[in-house]
């Protein structure tokens, strides 16, 4: 293991420990720059690593998410790249660096790669907190094994609910699909989960309330054309209704789109010069694994030419 020393600035300070993070870190401290991490959760992986197997990473077998980030984790520590589990506050300008202030310290950078990724959003429907972890929940891979035997509603309809949707199938009675409009899901997706007998559609329709006392008992359900509502009954409701971006630590004058997505360039450089963005925080980014480690390794290469000249 390489041996660690304390800096006064370091050269590239990542924001997120997802794949996107790992992997920037890894670039970074293989180029010779001295690096660290901030992760605000204890694990490192961030989406990917709650996945079982991969669908879109080119490995000769089965990959899983976990084994792919704890690997990662073992090349940084390896490789003497700080890892700090706690979440970034603010990014600022301080005496020609950037100051990156987080919850226990503050740390001096020459350069940032922002990679905090986005955060599911929640439906925002009555019910929803008060039985979130009492039957509603974002993980199939974590969670499915609760619902085993039992019936359960995946409400969306891109690629993040149809892979939820065939993880559930395995395990429950009944899937059912609940989507406001035509599906935007991969096409090798769709197709499974229409060959899966115990998964079916509900077209058209929202939720507008998760049903229960101390545990899901059901959904009520809107349907968007007629405007009739109609109650179902299930153990289970997973929301998959798209994400928002985790960018509110970057200064409010960056630019961004209307999603409130970070706006970069062509080699992920922001608005900032100094700072980059990668992965789901990404104005543009294509929304897979390989696009995500691809433009971490980018973002770096244009990092290391900046600090070269």
């Amino acid at each position: 293991m390489a041996q660690r020393r304390r800096r006064d600035i370091w050269d590239l300070v990542v924001v997120g420990g997802g794949i996107a993070g790992l992997t920037a870190a890894w670039h970074a401290a293989r180029r010779g720059l001295a690096a660290a991490l901030f992760e605000a959760q204890p694990g490192c992986g961030g989406q990917v690593a709650t996945v079982n197997v991969l669908d879109d990473w080119p490995a000769a077998g089965p990959a899983s998410g976990v084994e792919l980030a704890a690997a990662l984790v073992a090349k940084l520590h390896a490789e003497a790249v700080e890892l700090f589990h706690e979440p970034v506050t603010h990014v600022m300008h301080g005496n020609g660096v950037l100051l990156v202030e987080a919850q226990h310290r503050t740390l001096r950078a020459r350069r940032i790669v922002a990679a905090s990724g986005a955060r599911l959003r929640a439906l925002g429907v009555p019910g929803e907190d008060a039985l979130r972890g009492r039957g509603v929940s974002q993980c199939a891979h974590c969670d499915g094994h609760f619902f085993r035997g039992r019936d359960v509603i995946v409400v969306g309809g891109g690629d993040a609910a149809l892979q939820e949707a065939l993880v559930l199938s395995e395990l429950c009675r009944s899937v059912s699909i609940v989507a406001r409009a035509r599906l935007r899901a991969r096409r090798g997706f769709v197709e499974r989960a229409v060959g899966k007998t115990n998964v079916r559609f509900i077209w058209d329709s929202v939720v507008e309330a998760v049903l229960g006392s101390g545990a899901v008992t059901g959904v009520r359900l809107r349907n968007v054309g007629d405007g009739t509502s109609t109650e179902i009954a299930c153990s289970g409701v997973f929301p998959f209704v798209g994400v928002e971006p985790a960018s509110a630590f970057l200064p409010q004058a960056m630019r961004r789109d209307g999603a409130g997505r970070v706006m970069t360039d062509e080699r992920c450089r922001t608005s900032e010069p100094a700072v980059f963005a990668i992965g789901a925080l990404r104005s543009g980014y294509a929304g897979d694994l390989v696009s995500a480690v691809g433009e971490a390794a980018l973002a770096v290469a244009g990092i290391a030419d900046d600090l070269e000249n």
